[in-house]
């Protein structure tokens, strides 16, 4: 069932109790660290109960038992980082490299057709197309600081099939810190609070030494690659997003996500889509967005296929301010990241 919902304003996000806001001193930093230093990759293999998963069974076993339907309910939609139009520190920090533009990676359709379709539900006047919801998009599920929080995140169709991606400070606390989120796991299409392609664990996190060491919003991204599922690859059963970079900051997109807040519940995809806006130096925004907190690490699509189901991640929600909700701009510098992370089995 479709559930239409009309135009909600949505402020400014102050929480910090999550995800690092960027301070002065980190501010004043940016300007003075080599931009090659933030582009470092930063990698580390995903935990369930503080213990590397190595074996998808065992991941899917201790997994299971941790995300049981209550705890899944009873989690929180994950702080959005604070954050402003234009920080101070992104030109020094992440000059950009921007190539040709181009297409990283093809949508696919899932190799069968367990996928149903189902429709994601409206939050916004700019769209009036019945939008499907996509089985190329998730709801993240992690630990942090012993407490239940989720996320959004979208299926990437990268050689091994296995790919998520998602914004940085759903895999990270962007402290500098050596402990990344624990549990980390993926709903793809959870709709009315029911997993529809099961839950799948993380196995390996790749991001980014801007986002991860000093919580800078424009590198705030990361891919997570993740374990089988009773033999089974993701993609292979959900179907996955393409990636592009280096296109026009001024395109149409589609958001989807799992925002939490009123007038949205989290249980189910939503969706606002409209042309997006270069903001800063190497980011992007949505203006009038009402997406909210658990939204986070959804997909920003171009070329949105409503039949098919999936587009091309093009970026990543990271936060909100004065209402428009902004993600890291991608290219090259992404697709370094993308290539580190997209051959991990």
């Amino acid at each position: 069932m479709r559930r239409q919902l009309g135009f909600v304003s949505v402020g400014i996000m102050l929480l910090t109790s999550l995800a690092t806001a960027q301070t002065p001193t980190q501010a004043a930093a940016a300007t003075e660290r080599s931009p090659a230093a933030s582009a470092t990759v930063t990698e580390a293999r995903a935990t369930i109960h503080g213990r590397v998963s190595t074996d998808a069974d065992a991941a899917a076993s201790a997994g299971n038992a941790y995300w049981t339907p209550e705890r899944m309910r009873a989690a929180r939609p994950a702080p959005m980082p604070d954050g402003v139009d234009a920080p101070d520190g992104e030109a020094a920090d992440r000059p950009g490299r921007i190539g040709a533009p181009r297409d990283v990676a093809a949508p696919a359709a899932p190799r069968s057709s367990a996928a149903g379709v189902s429709a994601a539900a409206g939050g916004t006047s700019q769209g009036t197309q019945a939008v499907n919801a996509s089985p190329g998009v998730g709801r993240v599920f992690f630990t942090y600081n012993k407490e239940d929080y989720f996320c959004s995140g979208g299926t990437i169709n990268n050689p091994q099939a296995n790919m998520v991606s998602t914004a940085g400070h759903c895999v990270h606390p962007g402290n500098g810190g050596s402990v990344w989120h624990d549990n980390w796991a993926y709903a793809p299409e959870y709709t009315d609070g029911e997993e529809l392609h099961g839950l799948w664990f993380a196995k390996e996190f790749t991001s980014v030494e801007g986002w991860v060491d000093w919580g800078y919003l424009w590198w705030d991204f990361a891919f997570v690659t993740m374990h089988p599922l009773n033999g089974d690859r993701l993609v292979h059963v959900t179907g996955g997003q393409g990636l592009s970079v280096n296109k026009s900051k001024t395109l149409s997109a589609m958001l989807l996500g799992y925002p939490a807040e009123a007038p949205y519940d989290g249980l189910s995809q939503y969706y606002d889509q409209g042309n997006i806006k270069a903001a800063g130096v190497q980011r992007v925004k949505l203006k009038d967005c009402p997406l909210n907190r658990g939204a986070s690490g959804g997909p920003f699509l171009r070329a949105w296929d409503n039949a098919l189901r999936f587009g091309y991640v093009n970026s990543v929600m990271s936060y909100k301010f004065s209402g428009n909700m902004y993600g890291p701009y991608f290219d090259d510098d992404v697709l370094d990241i993308y290539n580190v992370a997209k051959n991990k089995q």
